[in-house]
Parts: structure tokens; sequence; C-alpha cells
């Protein structure tokens, strides 16, 4: 008698333990997004006016603990205001290599987007995505772009405000087409 209480109180534990370590918690990320270039893809384009363009389409890998990424159609308020710095959420640096020469492009002239709005389901609220951006240059009248090559940094801006690290992208010859993955 004593033997088979003692074979199932073993037999408890050891169902107590597998169910213990069948149910990891998930992994804990910071509510400051972070992000990862992965690629860029540069091809040539005709818009429905018939210029030509080179389309840059950005690709990148996102996580965020607290998952509040993008911003509403509706988020046009307060610091989310067209004419506020925080009516996008992913801001670019354009870097024009002229000659050889590195010029940073007037702040002017940027290219920011606004990400649209996600909402993470279940109780784990962590995002984590990848994200793809297109963006457009149109050439002059002669068909030619003023710079041999371009770079871009970017980063995101959560709706909290939290900033993510920056990262870039490979240095981008505008005599070329195709893909330029990360390096890492």
């Amino acid at each position: 008698m004593y033997l088979k209480s003692k074979y199932r109180i073993i037999f408890l534990l050891i169902i107590f333990l597998t169910v213990l370590t069948a149910c990891p918690k998930p992994k804990q990320y910071p509510p400051e997004p972070q992000i990862q270039f992965e690629q860029v893809q540069l091809k040539d384009s005709v818009d429905l006016l018939g210029n030509t363009n080179k389309v840059y389409r950005l690709k990148f890998g996102l996580i965020d603990g607290d998952g509040d990424i993008g911003l509403e159609e509706s988020d046009s308020a307060g610091i989310f205001h067209p004419d506020s710095l925080y009516s996008n959420d992913l801001f670019t640096t354009l870097y024009e290599i002229i000659n050889g020469d590195t010029i940073k492009v007037d702040s002017s002239k940027q290219r920011n987007f606004r990400i649209p709005y996600v909402e993470p389901q279940g109780q784990n609220k962590t995002l984590i995505a990848d994200l793809y951006i297109n963006i457009n240059f149109s050439y002059n009248g002669d068909g030619n772009l003023p710079y041999d090559s371009i770079y871009f940094d970017f980063y995101i801006v959560d709706r909290k405000l939290h900033k993510s690290n920056i990262q870039s992208t490979p240095v981008l010859k505008l005599d070329t087409v195709g893909f330029f993955p990360s390096l890492q």
C-alpha cells in the first residue's frame, strides 16, 4: 500500500513538472521599438503621368514590447497634428553621394511616413513584424538624378513617443537595380 502511494506521488510530481515547463512565459521586450534593416530593393518605374522614377522598397524588422506602433487616420490632433513633428512615425534622413562627397539632403526634402495603426491581439502585446516602405524619386527632365548614389538612415517613433534605434541602408548606386540585403 505504501509503495502504491509513493508511486502515485512521484507520478503526480512528474505531471506537475511537465505542465510547469510546458507553459513558458513569453519573452519580454522593452517598450522602446527596436528596428533592424533587412533589405532594400531598387527598381525603375513609371508613374501615372509617364515620369520615370526610381523606387526604393525598404524592408526592416520591428520588435515593440508594448505594441503601440502606427497611427490611425483620426490621429490628427495635439502631438499628431499634421503640422507637428509627430504627424508621421517613420523618419528617414537621405544622404546623397556626388563625386564621392556625402551630403545630407535638406530637411525640407526628407521623406517621412505614417505607419498604419496596429493593434496586437491577445494578452501579450509584443509586436514583431516586417515593415515595407516604398520611397519614390522622380528623375529630372533629362532622365538623370543629380547624384551618383544615396543611402538612408531611418528610425520610428511609437504612440508614446519612444524612439527606436537608428538603422541605415547600404549605399545604393543609382545606375543599378536589384536587392541589397543586410550585410549582417
